[in-house]
């Protein structure tokens, strides 16, 4: 294996611990904060922290919505969302016409939560929506074997070789890590935003102690399962590559056979047991896994948009110290009659 391929490997399980890869790989220190600094960036690759959300006492929901306000003015809405009320990520479906969000809300404010989606379809704002809850959203390894970081190409005869280790389903189950609080959950976000941040740059960013900041830090980070290797090309990443969204039966081969794909990056299910799959795949070797795909007999395809598509940091700022979560959607109907006049 080459020097590259062992950094990134120990990179995904530790995340950016110079020192640490380097005692695990043999790869001198000096080399690995070249290949994570320098190397890794000019081939497209990003850093991102995956987090458990159960272990911060929140429930993932699928919600896709048919909306009734057009693209542009539904976003402004999601944004909304995103900043307020416990919106993790939207994207519009191109072809079905409809949004895909999931929100990670405490689950004893599930029935607050149907009762403000029911009032976006009475105030019109949406037509219908599917709600489920999900068993889990987790991000998948990224295959480094499909790679050739020397020549920063991806390799095309991934498909004569299956993944070599097995990607279990480990369920988000909501159950809070003890003494949370608001502190963690900033760090958390800060470090889902750029996973390279010290402890001295926490600490002049949020204006507390490094001991303080070290000490939340080394707490929180036990909500990391795994630390997102991305290939994205910053610069018109609509040239490189393509998100897919596909929807399957849960059957144990069908997953394992869509993990083969090197471009898949998440996968879900849902409480009634659908099986969601979102692939970032680049354009050469396109048709390849479009193929591959449908052959898989999966139920649905679909195409995700980059332009109508956001992802947001945990919720820090609807977390009380004293009280817990705070449930925002008993007070969310009045910013969305605002927001709907100001947009229609």
């Amino acid at each position: 294996m080459s020097q590259i391929r062992k950094v990134v490997e120990a990179l995904m399980k530790h995340g950016p611990k110079y020192t640490t890869i380097s005692r695990e790989t043999g790869v001198p220190i000096t080399t690995v904060r070249y290949i994570l600094k320098e190397k890794l960036p000019k081939l497209g690759f990003t850093l991102h922290a995956a987090i458990n959300y159960g272990k911060l006492g929140l429930q993932r929901y699928l919600v896709i919505m048919e909306p009734s306000l057009s693209p542009d003015h539904m976003v402004n809405l999601l944004d909304l969302f995103g900043e307020t009320m416990y919106l993790n990520y939207y994207s519009y479906l191109l072809q079905n016409r409809k949004f895909l969000t999931i929100f990670s809300i405490p689950p004893e404010f599930e029935t607050s939560f149907m009762t403000f989606l029911d009032e976006l379809v009475r105030l019109r704002v949406l037509n219908k929506y599917y709600f489920k809850k999900l068993y889990y959203r987790r991000i998948i390894p990224f295959r480094i074997d499909c790679f050739d970081f020397d020549k920063g190409v991806w390799l095309q005869n991934w498909d004569n070789t299956p993944r070599k280790e097995e990607v279990s389903e480990i369920y988000e189950e909501p159950e809070q890590i003890e003494g949370l609080t608001s502190l963690d959950i900033r760090i958390l976000a800060e470090l889902q935003k750029d996973s390279f941040l010290r402890y001295t740059t926490l600490s002049r960013m949020l204006n507390k102690a490094r001991q303080t900041i070290k000490r939340h830090y080394e707490k929180i980070s036990k909500t990391i399962y795994l630390y997102v290797i991305l290939w994205m090309p910053k610069e018109h990443p609509e040239l490189y590559c393509t998100p897919i969204l596909v929807r399957a039966n849960p059957v144990d081969s069908l997953r394992k056979k869509l993990h083969n794909v090197p471009f898949i990056h998440l996968e879900m299910k849902t409480e009634d047991l659908d099986y969601y799959a979102v692939f970032f795949v680049p354009s050469i070797g396109f048709y390849k896994v479009l193929r591959y795909i449908s052959e898989s007999k999966c139920i649905e395809l679909d195409y995700l948009s980059m332009d109508y598509a956001s992802n947001f940091v945990p919720h820090y700022n609807l977390y009380d110290d004293r009280k817990g979560w705070v449930n925002i959607f008993e007070k969310g109907v009045e910013k969305i009659v605002k927001e709907v006049r100001l947009s229609v």
